[in-house]
């Protein structure tokens, strides 16, 4: 029933009275735009009570592996009472939205004996999008969407709203925001955005992929195990066997495209089990709903860094996933101007500790940088989308070029028959990201020095072609023994240039190194 877009809950918990069943000639005169807006109060009541319950259920839980399988609708309380009925559970839900949906003025009791002050919303309810299916296809998703519906003017695009601090009602209530690293509404339509994009209970912004990745890491206490794909980005690597450990958590790297591997490496210890598919830069590729079972039978959590495969080709919290994150900085933003990161989860219990820890420790993303990211998101499908298709034709240049050793890419000759069809069967794109390699560590410094167009630079994902080398550049802080890359490996972000510009400057770089 939570997955219904109607008054059923608000209903069975006694906030609104049951309406009378409308005319038909009413029904006629009601707007598109009004039954559009019906909806989308029914779905922020029907949310804030997912919440407040499962608040209510957890309350008690601190441990990681509650969070690990979907919640399920407990009908009755062992009581024989269902929980909905409840006369705490009507009162705390009356408290945190108020008689009416008026979302842009709830307040918050300060204080509430039964309620500890960090378990108060920062921000207001949000959509849950766990499961839910848009009407609208890949494209539209990406430009349809209001971040600002309690905006009283009805801006075409979301305001920056640049302060640090909002007025509240009085000295004993709170207002939907009281302070910017707590939330802020510029940054609420962000993550409402990223959690429609990815189908998530809830999504939240941080300063950086870094910062996303750690917060994740945080979920962790001291005598936790995390298992993580072998092959796996150089600032992730750092953050395991440099700060990690020094917090008691055990990190064991393994293979994750190797699902016996796996089952053999899991421990009653271990709590997570994060992953890249494809791998950075390497392009291995895991099956992620295998992943999923594996983990999920032994009550371990996946977490999926997705940044390589943006929403628009993969969806991995629809494909078993706990948790996805993104380093923003890439197609979330497509023009190599701002920072940021994601962390999408698909469970309400596991996203109220996120929320905690993003507000506790600071590392949310700032009004002016979620403005931007906004912005990128409108032309995330174009992008990639013409990104592939470069992509398919530097590739198809690259295999057929006799200086080209190994071609490590999700797509036609650049992975093995087995590998690639478990990647179309989990996105629906190859991507624009490609390692190869030359077998001379040299020429492969002078072919990415010989490039013009392809700018030798760290990150991906921008409308501009990148290319460099990951043993020296992104991946440098992994110690070379510790290294499961080749040398003489280049990996190539591919953009949105005319393609025919692209092979060409791939040639004449490759002529000059030889």
């Amino acid at each position: 029933s939570f997955q219904q877009p109607t008054f059923d809950i608000a209903l069975r918990v006694g906030l609104l009275g049951r309406p009378q069943g409308p005319s038909k000639v009413a029904m006629a005169a009601v707007s598109a735009k009004a039954r559009f807006d019906e909806e989308m109060s029914a779905l922020r009541l029907e949310n804030a009570c997912w919440r407040v319950w499962n608040m209510e259920r957890n309350s008690s839980s601190n441990s990681l592996a509650d969070f690990c399988s979907p919640h399920s609708v407990v009908e009755n309380d062992g009581k024989g009472e269902n929980s909905f009925h409840h006369p705490c559970f009507k009162e705390r839900v009356q408290n945190a939205i108020g008689c009416s949906i008026d979302f842009s003025h709830l307040t918050f009791p300060a204080k509430q004996a039964d309620v500890s002050y960090d378990d108060l919303p920062t921000f207001p309810v949000r959509p849950n999008f766990a499961g839910f299916r848009n009407s609208l296809r890949p494209a539209s998703e990406c430009v349809v969407f209001d971040g600002c519906p309690e905006d009283p003017y009805h801006p075409s695009n979301t305001p920056i709203y640049q302060t640090s601090t909002f007025v509240q009602p009085s000295c004993s209530e709170f207002g939907a925001y009281d302070y910017t690293r707590s939330g802020n509404p510029t940054r609420t339509a962000l993550e409402k955005h990223a959690a429609l994009l990815e189908q998530a209970a809830a999504a939240f912004a941080f300063a950086s992929g870094m910062a996303a990745l750690h917060t994740v890491m945080r979920l962790l206490k001291a005598g936790d195990e995390v298992l993580v794909n072998e092959d796996i980005y150089g600032g992730m690597h750092r953050l395991l066997t440099q700060d990690c450990v020094h917090a008691g958590v055990k990190v064991n790297f393994i293979d994750t495209t190797d699902l016996e591997a796996v089952q053999r490496s899991i421990t009653p210890s271990t709590r997570l089990i994060h992953t890249e598919s494809p791998s950075n830069p390497r392009m291995r590729i895991t099956d992620l709903p295998g992943l999923a079972r594996v983990a999920h039978a032994r009550g371990v959590l996946l977490c999926v860094d997705s940044t390589m495969m943006p929403p628009v080709i993969c969806k991995p919290l629809t494909l078993g996933a706990d948790i996805v994150i993104h380093s923003a900085t890439k197609f979330f933003s497509g023009h190599a101007d701002c920072t940021g990161g994601l962390v999408c989860v698909r469970d309400p219990g596991l996203a109220h500790r996120v929320a905690f820890l993003q507000n506790a420790e600071g590392t949310a993303l700032a009004p002016f940088e979620c403005f931007l990211f906004l912005r990128g998101i409108k032309t995330m499908h174009l992008r990639v989308e013409r990104a592939q298709q470069n992509a398919e034709q530097v590739s198809s240049f690259l295999r057929a070029h006799p200086r080209v050793k190994d071609m490590f890419f999700p797509g036609h000759g650049g992975c093995d028959p087995r590998s690639l069809a478990i990647h179309n069967a989990q996105a629906n794109g190859q991507g624009c990201m490609m390692s190869f390699t030359t077998g001379d560590v040299e020429f492969s410094k002078k072919f990415c020095d010989s490039c013009r167009i392809f700018k030798t630079t760290v990150s991906f994902g921008s409308v501009n072609s990148l290319c460099e080398m990951p043993f020296t550049m992104s991946h440098a802080s992994i110690p070379p023994e510790q290294r499961t890359l080749p040398e003489d490996l280049i990996r190539l972000s591919v953009g949105i240039e005319d393609g025919r510009d692209l092979v060409a400057d791939l040639a004449h770089a490759l002529r000059v190194a030889a």
